[in-house]
């Protein structure tokens, strides 16, 4: 009850405040007119009687000369009037004749003596002449307090009547208004039906006042419903959205009171309590009235803020998928035309050498030297692109080391040399300024970044020449290295030179046409140049040819020589002998940890040349257990491997007290993969594939090996031992023979092919009846069978016969079809097992009338180890490999009989791996495709596949033995 009398915000409340501002005025106004006694002026009027008629009594006793009987006249005045506090009688000269109450003491001095509420003065009169006065003190009649003012008799009065006033009306308007609200009308099982809705609830008037609201409304905007009734709707902070965001716009209760039309579906904002704001779908039903008017209107709000926050999530994550997409895209792209700079190089001077070019082995060394330099560059590459980190993060990482930016530079124009000879154009190398020999940079971006524009300028220039231009401005770390590469070519406008640089972009679509490219490499040589300190620049004019100048920080490297123009051009071999040190060890145990078999051959082979004893485990678990058991100075150890990684087991061997060196082996090259071996107990950390002089160098620093020289490490190679031949030769076959490339001295294979010709016969006679029934679906079926079955097992000769005969047959093209049937049924009637014999024979007369014959097969190229070419002493490993691939074919292909896919994507998955360790890149591609087609579990993609391994397969062979034996191939 008190809580509510005191509630400001209530209707009842304010209206009870203005009745009894209503009441105070008039009360004042009373008191103003004078309709009001005036106490005060009362009790002056009886003061000044009071004073009078003591006045003429002192005059008499005056006269009489009786002072005494006036002093007693005015002690008995004092002592029986409570409010006079002191009394005093003086003469004309101020002099006091009679003193009652100390009066001096209460008396204060007046400025001209006139009287006061307190103090009265009266004269005497002695006769017509002055005599004296008489000075009275009273109590003051008003405080000089400051809250003097509240108790004035008004003050009291129009207290009382206020408080009293607004219990009164407060307690009466309680009972009128809640007769009078218009939300009384409803009943209260339908206010209560109306509050336990989830949805807010509002009804308005005609003149946009709330005169109800449920409790859902209520609790938003922190209030009691009671407490919204009669607020204007307006004054509550809404806020329009979209298309009703315009501030003229009308809200939808406006516009159903003005047209008397349910409004559907607006969305309105409004701030709620703790400032937070929501969003409400509003829909509004007016209240029509006798008139068929709208004299009122229900507005539910329905909270749909949850809503918009999720589709506003879903609109940012599709905008991030799609920006995703994008940049996967940019990054492929990138990606591709940083692995194509490096593979143009290695491909290019592998053509070179195949092509022969190479003759004098100085060239050749300059050659290879040149490969080796674009692979360890495509590897670098490699690195960056499995570092995540750096894709996801969208950042350039560059390195600054001391390095010769004058030899990059000269590198990068002795390798794109050979492509501007091929179009008859110069490639000139110049110096303006000295540079120093050694520098600050990162060889690798700034290799990348001249590359891209050279490689640019041989491409764009037809005639004339390029003509690359190194100078070195500035001093200390504002020091710039610059390097301008101008050709004579088609050149641009300067609308196309200011828009080079941008993703994807060449002067124009012609451009594109004629010279192809990406249009991707001036983009990622711009921004390497800006993470180098620098940038790129153009200046070009059309059919006079273009300018690109690249400037990066290159601060010379402590005390190096500053060269002059002509040594900087001056060309270095890019090939110098050999580093490789040679080491002798002393005979120490080393453990070699890896799942993969040539993996631990090649190891066990180096290792074991240099006379280390070499034990192999093949998983984490043996090679703990090998540990613990033996004593060995070192162990190598994989990563990645089943049964027991190497994080567990080297942790393992921490906690059972090993202290030895254990140098991580690894493939994984990702940022934190180093630190993460470390930290589970590591020594060291190398990376896949092994450098062999580092590794080495790394075992002799830590087991005090000898350093020896080449003539001393030769004679410690142990003979290899003989060669075995995984296939024995085909004998000379007839031209006319198709026999399979399959190994037919193997019964399985040779079985294999036998099962297949019968079935081939079969085949043959339904494609001779679906060609005389003219049945094209039926040829196309057939024709697809054989694509994929004949190579499967080695009769490849059908392959591309049979795929243009199901294309002609699909798509209708009898003419052709009758063609390759001939040439297909010719080449079924000369399908051998082997050389000079028959395995079809002599067949119907169509197959009788084909003429011609298939023209005898080139000589297949063997399959060289480019490993086992430069290091003869891994040559057993080699043949250890022969033993096995000659095993893992018989497994593949009675996996790919039982189709069992899974075994046989594992065994491709050994290939793929094993093959490329020791050199054999040939079995590199076709092991993958055999191993996506295994887990796909497309049977006949698989067979085709493994047939190409199969192929591949009888042409290895492999390097001459040190002792002159005859050699072997694999054939």
């Amino acid at each position: 009850m008190i809580k509510d009398l005191f509630k400001l915000n209530s209707p009842r409340t304010r209206i009870a405040l203005g009745l009894v501002s209503m009441v105070v005025c008039l009360l004042i106004a009373a008191s103003y007119l004078g309709l009001f006694p005036n106490r005060h002026a009362a009790v002056l009027e009886g003061r000044a009687a009071l004073a009078e008629t003591v006045a003429v009594n002192s005059s008499v006793f005056i006269t009489r000369n009786d002072l005494r009987r006036m002093e007693a006249n005015l002690e008995l005045m004092v002592k029986r009037n409570n409010q006079l506090l002191s009394a005093a009688v003086k003469n004309e000269a101020g002099k006091t004749l009679v003193e009652i109450g100390e009066h001096d003491m209460h008396w204060e001095a007046v400025e001209g003596g006139l009287s006061t509420d307190a103090q009265i003065t009266v004269p005497i009169f002695e006769g017509d002449s002055p005599w004296g006065r008489i000075e009275l003190r009273f109590i003051p009649l008003k405080s000089r307090a400051w809250y003097a003012f509240f108790l004035e008799p008004l003050s009291i009065l129009i207290m009382f009547m206020g408080l009293t006033c607004y219990v009164f009306f407060h307690l009466y308007l309680g009972r009128m208004l809640k007769a009078l609200d218009p939300s009384q009308a409803i009943p209260d099982r339908v206010r209560s039906a109306l509050d336990t809705m989830a949805e807010g609830l509002l009804v308005l008037d005609a003149k946009h006042n709330i005169v109800l609201a449920n409790e859902a409304f209520a609790s938003l905007m922190d209030q009691q419903p009671d407490d919204l009734l009669g607020q204007k709707i307006a004054k509550l902070a809404w806020q329009k959205v979209d298309d009703q965001a315009a501030d003229d716009a009308p809200y939808p209760w406006e516009l159903a009171l003005e047209q008397s039309e349910v409004q559907l579906n607006y969305m309105l904002r409004l701030k709620v309590k703790d400032a937070k704001q929501r969003t409400f779908m509003t829909n509004c039903s007016p209240v029509l009235g006798p008139n068929g008017k709208a004299a009122g209107v229900l507005v539910s709000f329905d909270d749909v803020t949850e809503l918009e926050e999720k589709e506003i999530q879903l609109r940012i994550s599709k905008e991030e998928a799609e920006a995703a997409n994008r940049a996967k895209s940019d990054f492929l792209a990138n990606m591709s035309h940083e692995i194509r700079t490096p593979m143009n190089a290695i491909l290019g001077f592998t053509e070179v050498l195949k092509r022969g070019y190479g003759k004098d082995p100085e060239e050749s060394k300059r050659y290879l030297a040149t490969i080796a330099s674009s692979g360890k560059h495509l590897l670098d590459l490699i690195n960056d692109i499995l570092d995540l980190s750096k894709v996801e993060a969208g950042r350039i990482e560059v390195e600054r080391i001391s390095c010769q930016a004058h030899q990059v530079v000269q590198e990068v124009v002795k390798i794109m040399r050979v492509k501007a000879s091929e179009k008859g154009i110069a490639l000139d190398l110049k110096a303006t300024t000295v540079v120093p020999e050694y520098v600050q940079t990162d060889p690798s971006r700034l290799r990348q970044i001249i590359t891209n524009l050279v490689g640019n300028a041989i491409k764009f220039t037809e005639q004339g020449g390029v003509t690359v231009t190194i100078a070195y401005h500035g001093q200390g770390d504002q020091a710039q290295l610059e390097v301008a590469v101008a050709d004579t070519g088609i050149g641009m406008t300067q609308a196309q030179a200011d828009a080079v640089f941008n993703p994807f972009v060449q002067a124009d679509s012609s451009i594109t046409r004629r010279f192809g490219g990406t249009g991707l490499g001036l983009t990622i040589s711009k921004r390497f140049a800006e993470a180098l300190g620098g940038d790129i620049t153009v200046t070009s004019a059309p059919g006079e040819g273009s300018c690109f100048t690249v400037n990066v920080l290159a601060e010379a490297s402590e005390h190096a020589a500053l060269l002059p123009p002509e040594e900087v051009v001056q060309e270095s071999a890019l090939v110098e002998e050999s580093q490789s040190v040679n080491w002798r060890f002393a005979g120490q145990r080393i453990l070699v940890v890896d799942d993969g078999d040539e993996n631990r051959d090649l190891l066990e082979v180096v290792l074991s040349d240099v006379g280390l004893n070499i034990d192999t485990a093949c998983d984490g678990k043996e090679g703990l257990d090998l540990a613990c058991a033996n004593d060995y100075a070192m162990i190598l150890m994989d990563v990645q491997m089943p049964e027991m990684d190497g994080y567990t087991s080297v942790g393992l061997m921490r906690e059972r007290g090993l202290t030895l060196p254990v140098i991580a082996l690894t493939a994984h090259a990702m940022k934190g993969a180093e630190q993460k071996c470390l930290d589970a107990g590591y020594s060291g950390y190398m990376t896949k594939p092994i450098d062999i002089d580092a590794l080495l160098a790394r075992l002799a620093n830590a087991l005090d090996a000898e350093q020896i020289s080449a003539e001393e490490a030769q004679a410690a190679v142990i003979a290899s031992q003989e060669v075995p031949m995984l296939v024995a030769k085909a004998e000379s076959m007839q031209t006319e023979a198709v026999v399979p490339s399959l190994p037919m001295h193997i019964p399985k294979f040779r079985e294999l092919v036998e099962r297949f010709i019968p079935r081939l016969r079969e085949r043959m006679q339904e494609l001779q009846t679906a060609a005389s029934n003219q049945e094209l679906d039926v040829i196309a079926d057939i024709a697809h069978w054989l694509k994929g079955s004949a190579g499967s097992v080695g009769f490849h000769q059908f392959t591309e016969p049979a795929a243009e005969l199901e294309v002609s047959a699909k798509e209708g093209r009898v003419a052709a079809v009758n063609t390759l049937l001939k040439d297909v049924l010719d080449l079924a009637q000369r399908v051998q097992v082997s050389a000079g014999e028959s395995a079809i024979g002599s067949q119907s007369s169509a197959t009788q009338s084909t003429t011609g014959c298939l023209e005898a097969p080139a000589p297949a190229e063997p399959i060289e180890s480019e490993l086992l070419r430069e290091n003869v002493r891994l040559r057993p490993m080699a043949v250890k490999f022969v033993k096995r691939l000659e095993e893992k074919l018989a497994v593949m292909q009675a996996a790919l009989n039982a189709a069992s896919y899974a075994e046989l994507a594992d065994e491709a998955h050994w290939l793929k791996g094993s093959a490329g360790t020791l050199g054999f890149h040939q079995f590199t591609e076709p092991a993958l495709e055999l191993e996506n087609a295994a887990k796909e579990e497309n049977a006949m993609l698989a067979a085709d596949k493994l047939a190409s391994v199969q192929d591949l397969a009888v042409r290895i062979q492999l390097p001459e033995q040190q002792s002159n034996e005859t050699n072997q191939k694999i054939s």
